[in-house]
């Protein structure tokens, strides 16, 4: 089975981590996978990008491709008339898409190549795929349907009426930390008996921030040595408007925006007393929260998107309602309680351990692989 995986984007961020581990976990359960990726236009650039992970990882990939996103109908052009190419050269069987734009771009290029492999498109968004405009005309020549939440499954399946035996959910991943952790409360000067609310992400109220400020509010309303500790970068508009409210707020001088980490991210969700995530991020997988779970971090999340199908509301964490309100109480009842935190902690990290492993989610997808490439042959 050779398998192509198409990847329009060179940053890390978004869907770049879960497809480039799934590739990596997908070769080590021996498929014949390569993936293509943008080229990073800056090769100075300092953070971590698609390429440098692929190549670290030692993965086969082909560079040959533009899969720029961005409007350049040369680049467009230039794609659709290689892909074809490269996929009759290679023999492959399955050309797996991740972004709307690679998605089109296989489309365009195989719609009338007799031997075409089969297309499949994994739907990274948070909310399901919307309904943009020729996307039920692309679904309709997509051969399966892969995605990381049942929720996400039921909204595409009759958004756009795809068939349901052409879908998968596959388990998300994510790899235990093992490297060395240190004080990150020693580096923000944060005494030993004040506890600490993490959140990850970009600055932006779509994310929820409004209701995490609000509530932190009034959490230091009714309790002392209290900090909120924010990692994550946020465009100048995002910061303008949520350091409006933070200071409207009053809590400037207990909060600790750590901004994007990279070398030492670990070290800062190991600080964490508590998470909160009111909503996920761009890779539909809720990173973040797997990874500070996998630390033993218990989380208070909300009901939205696939979050709740993350946390087991009571057991690993809390469920919320986006509401500050609800949210306040949940904060100060694991604040206060430290045996149900370490509880909460304790049963995060097993799920973790249980239900997120990339060599599951690669076995799930090899088994998804087989059955419509079964389904085609049978036609």
């Amino acid at each position: 089975m050779k398998v192509l995986h198409l990847l329009s984007d060179w940053k890390w961020t978004g869907s770049s981590e879960p497809v480039v581990s799934l590739c990596e976990a997908l070769m080590k359960e021996g498929v014949d996978v390569r993936i293509a990726y943008r080229k990073t236009p800056n090769q100075n650039f300092p953070e971590n990008t698609v390429e440098k992970e692929v190549k670290q990882r030692g993965l086969r990939s082909f560079e040959g491709f533009r899969l720029n996103r961005y409007f350049s109908l040369k680049d467009w052009l230039y794609d659709i008339k290689y892909i074809k190419r490269y996929v009759e050269q290679e023999g492959i069987d399955i050309v797996h898409t991740n972004l709307d734009h690679d998605h089109f771009l296989a489309l365009l290029s195989l719609r009338f190549y007799k031997r075409r492999p089969l297309i499949v498109r994994t739907d990274h968004k948070r909310d399901g795929i919307p309904a943009r405009p020729f996307m039920k005309w692309a679904l309709s020549g997509t051969d399966g349907l892969v995605a990381y939440s049942k929720k996400n499954i039921d909204h595409d399946t009759k958004t756009f009426e795809y068939p349901v035996e052409k879908t998968c959910v596959i388990p998300p991943g994510v790899k235990s930390y093992k490297g060395e952790i240190e004080d990150a409360r020693h580096v923000f000067h944060i005494d030993e008996d004040e506890r600490i609310i993490g959140v990850v992400g970009r600055l932006k109220k779509d994310r929820g921030y409004d209701i995490i400020l609000k509530a932190f509010k009034m959490v230091k309303g009714r309790m002392d040595k209290v900090k909120l500790l924010v990692l994550g970068r946020g465009g100048s508009r995002d910061n303008i408007v949520m350091n409006g409210l933070i200071k409207e707020l009053g809590i400037e001088n207990d909060m600790i925006l750590a901004g994007y980490r990279s070398d030492d991210y670990f070290s800062m969700i190991s600080a964490f007393d508590i998470f909160v995530m009111m909503r996920a991020g761009t890779d539909g997988t809720a990173r973040a929260l797997r990874e500070v779970m996998s630390m033993g971090i218990p989380p208070i999340v909300s009901d939205l998107g696939m979050l709740p199908e993350f946390v087991d509301d009571g057991v690993n964490g809390f469920v919320v309602k986006p509401e500050e309100d609800v949210l306040t109480e949940k904060i100060i009842e694991l604040l206060s309680n430290k045996e149900k935190r370490q509880g909460f902690g304790i049963k995060a990290k097993e799920t973790a351990q249980t239900r997120w492993s990339y060599k599951k989610q690669a076995s799930t997808l090899i088994h998804f692989y087989e059955k419509i490439l079964g389904l085609k042959c049978n036609s």
